[in-house]
């Protein structure tokens, strides 16, 4: 890895269910857009109950595309505190990945600012490229008799679902932006973290 990043990543699971995929087949980009402006409008409100500045979704980054093979879903979009006029360079990305399995999901998620994603994103792909469901967890190990079904599809993670976590980790994402360089060595110990996750047996 290299010595710093503009930004910083996030690993997490969510073991959800197995995620049916079939509403990625005819997916609108501006539909899911839409979805995820009026998710985050919504979610907007509980900022503000907070004390959080409410954030706007500007647009894409990186429209979604979902790789059906290897189960992996990326998407982008650009965000700005509302009522401000960042300069382009300057305005918020989140850069999701998602990795679907058997009994959820893992999400892999980059902040950064528009004038560095394109020099951010080759780490997050080389760390999801590197994230892998044991045998017997993968997609397609699904049990349809016997397994959980999460109560969402893969738009969701688009739309609603996504919308709370773009508007905590943009807070978090500005934050670190303006004070700190992220180092690559927090990167590697959520690695370390995610690799044991992946590698744990289960009781």
């Amino acid at each position: 890895f290299k010595k710093e990043m503009n930004g910083f990543i996030s690993i997490e699971y969510d073991d959800s269910g197995y995620v049916k995929d079939d509403d990625a087949k005819n997916w609108d980009a501006d539909e899911l857009m839409d979805n995820l402006r009026k998710g985050t409008k919504e979610a907007n409100k509980d900022r503000i109950a907070k004390g959080i500045e409410p954030i706007e979704i500007i647009g894409w980054i990186e429209k979604p595309t979902y790789d059906a093979t290897n189960h992996r879903l990326i998407w982008s979009a650009a965000i700005q505190d509302i009522g401000t006029n960042e300069p382009l360079n300057e305005q918020g990305v989140n850069y999701n990945t998602y990795l679907l399995g058997r009994e959820g999901y893992f999400s892999l998620n980059l902040v950064t600012d528009r004038g560095s994603v394109d020099h951010e994103i080759p780490l997050a792909k080389r760390i999801l490229s590197s994230v892998k469901f044991n045998a017997g967890q993968r997609y397609a190990d699904f049990n349809e008799s016997t397994d959980k079904i999460a109560e969402y599809g893969l738009a969701a993670l688009i739309g609603g679902i996504a919308a709370k976590k773009v508007g905590l980790l943009a807070m978090l994402g500005i934050a670190l932006l303006k004070f700190w360089k992220v180092t690559a060595i927090g990167v590697v110990a959520v690695g370390a973290l995610a690799r044991k996750l992946l590698s744990r047996k289960k009781d």
